[in-house]
């Protein structure tokens, strides 16, 4: 089995985004998000957890990581935008990290 060491940048922003993934679920249960309609809370929720398992392979370097990253970050955007909760720095981070990870893309397992 070959280990890839993962780069002090991409250790960084998984931090920053594990802190932002966990304190995010809190918004599953916002009155906001609940008020939108019945099924808005659920599809919050599967999101983020899609956004959170996505970090783990980006913690270890697998390539379906940031492509999970890439597709859910994309899909809870377009959930913003539709609930009109959108705003332009709600897509700085995830902007930030894709950016940032895709630079090591090619250094990634693509294993499971």
């Amino acid at each position: 089995m070959h280990i890839i060491k993962r780069p002090t940048i991409v250790t960084v922003v998984c931090v920053i985004a594990f802190v932002v993934s966990v304190l995010s679920f809190a918004n599953v249960f916002s009155p906001f998000i609940k008020k939108k309609g019945d099924f808005f809370p659920a599809i919050n929720g599967l999101l983020i957890a899609c956004e959170f398992i996505s970090l783990v392979g980006v913690w270890y370097m697998k390539r379906w990581g940031l492509i999970l990253y890439l597709i859910t970050a994309i899909l809870y955007q377009a959930l913003l935008i539709g609930i009109d909760n959108w705003a332009f720095y709600k897509v700085i981070l995830p902007l930030f990290f894709i950016i940032t990870v895709a630079f090591f893309y090619k250094k990634m397992d693509t294993n499971l």
